[in-house]
């Protein structure tokens, strides 16, 4: 195939689309004929789907990929972490004065004491001995104006600099697919990065720099749920009414679009509609965190008390095992003491241990590849186990599909939230939808079907690739922009 579609794109024009997600990117190309995903990482369950993952090593390797999750868990995990005070060679100016003198004698511009400063150095905690550092979600921090960047061993990125390591790995893969070099490309955007207007643009604004960091001259940006309708449109004739329920890992993404009857598909896409659009930051990872916080934080002691005051054990440590990446700020010999400490006090002494020995081994990643596991497992299965087993953890929790929808309530309300409001934007009711399109791997999750079926039926949800419809639909764009 690949040699095939090489002697082709010789004579022919190029046409790209990226999907940049959150969780996974895929990519396609067309000759203005055909349009066709490209394979983009072997190592992956689905070669045709990229992980978003970025590892950089202290070395300077940038991994990205499948790659990248391994090359974390072979260095990182089940390692000790060491932190030390490191003098930033810096001192921040500081003025010293005693309590004046307020005595009847006392004549300040007589006695005025000249001002006295000192230089108070600066210095911060760091790990020592860390061999790299894992990216992930990097799509869902593009929104947050505070984050511009961050220091990896010495060397500060900007956020648009990372995510341009990701595409820049995209952009060869196409390259070599076609053996011609690319500049433009038609590249996918949730509905809403925010529903914040400023943190939506600022977040388009990076993406768009990053792509011109990694290569491209020109970015059009074209909405995902839109092109996923694209991607199903042009395979029939009919006079269809669509919608397209989009949620990957960092965004629900809804477009209603019409499109009339017969003619080709130039013709179809230019007579096509977009009826209503909406969108809501909730999507795969927002679930992955309900499972760990209601299966698996009870199981490193969220719900214990310590002490002869009975007191509760403080919920800041846990944000650090949903915020990964930064467990090992925890690894402090303070900390670390502390949890002994409290371990011998615990009213659960084996949660508490089991809680040190995560911070100490740099656990958190695999605690959130299990909860991602367990969820993708239970869109086939009824009822799955959640184990993890190192050392003295020792968890395997039981999660039922019927558990895992009440645990996800509020998640499915703010989907159903943005589905509705797409209808009224559109000015139709659920009887007026031909088919309901899904894609994205959080449409897979049962709960989440259940929902669209008892709103239009099963029979009128298709489901479409879950992870290249929306490429599939961007190339087909690429083809009219």
């Amino acid at each position: 195939m690949r040699g095939e579609n090489t002697e082709v794109l010789r004579v022919s024009k190029l046409y790209c689309g990226i999907d940049f997600g959150t969780t996974n990117s895929s990519a396609a190309i067309s000759d203005g004929e055909r349009t066709w995903v490209l394979e983009l990482d072997r190592l992956n369950d689905a070669p045709q789907s990229l992980p978003s993952l970025l590892y950089l090593s202290r070395e300077g390797e940038q991994i990205v990929g499948r790659a990248a999750a391994d090359a974390f868990i072979e260095r990182n995990v089940d390692r000790e972490v060491r932190l030390e005070q490191v003098d930033l060679n810096t001192a921040i100016e500081a003025y010293v004065a005693s309590e004046p003198d307020k005595s009847e004698g006392y004549r300040p511009i007589e006695l005025m004491e000249p001002r006295v400063t000192e230089g108070v150095r600066v210095s911060a905690t760091v790990e020592v001995n860390s061999p790299g550092r894992l990216f992930q979600s990097l799509k869902s921090l593009l929104r947050y104006r505070a984050f511009r960047g961050t220091e990896v061993f010495g060397q500060t990125y900007q956020i648009e600099e990372l995510v341009a390591m990701i595409l820049r790995r995209i952009k060869q893969s196409i390259e070599a697919e076609t053996g011609a070099p690319v500049v433009k490309v038609v590249m996918g955007r949730p509905v809403r990065f925010s529903a914040n207007p400023g943190e939506d643009a600022v977040a388009e604004r990076r993406l768009r720099v990053a792509a011109g960091l990694s290569g491209f001259e020109e970015v059009i940006f074209f909405y995902e749920p839109v092109a996923a309708c694209l991607e199903y449109a042009v395979t029939t004739d009919r006079d269809l009414t669509l919608m397209v329920v989009d949620i990957g890992g960092g965004t629900c993404d809804v477009c209603v679009m019409t499109f009339g009857a017969g003619g080709n598909a130039m013709e179809r896409v230019a007579g096509s509609r977009i009826l209503g659009v909406a969108g809501v930051p909730v999507a795969g990872d927002a679930i992955d965190r309900e499972i760990v916080q209601a299966k698996l934080f009870p199981r490193f002691g969220s719900q214990s008390r310590y002490g002869p005051s009975n007191l509760p054990i403080p919920q800041f440590l846990f944000n650090h095992i949903l915020d990964w990446q930064n467990l090992y700020k925890l690894n402090t010999e303070e900390t670390l003491n502390w949890l002994t400490a409290v371990e011998m006090s615990s009213d659960q002494p084996e949660a508490i241990r089991a809680l040190r020995y995560l911070v100490q081994r740099n656990y958190g990643y695999l605690v959130a590849r299990e909860a991602e596991a367990a969820k993708k497992r239970l869109s086939s299965v009824t009822e799955t186990d959640i184990v993890i087993a190192r050392e003295v953890i020792q968890i395997r929790e039981r999660l039922e599909q019927v558990e895992f929808a009440h645990i996800i309530g509020h998640d499915l309300d703010a989907m159903l939230e943005s589905i509705e409001e797409a209808e009224q934007t559109a000015g139709i009711a659920p009887g007026d939808i031909d088919y309901v399109l899904t894609t994205g791997g959080t449409c897979l999750v049962p709960a989440v079907r259940q929902m669209l079926e008892s709103r239009y039926g099963a029979k009128r949800i298709i489901q479409r690739d879950t992870f290249t419809s929306v490429a599939t639909g961007l190339a087909v764009a690429a083809r009219y922009a």
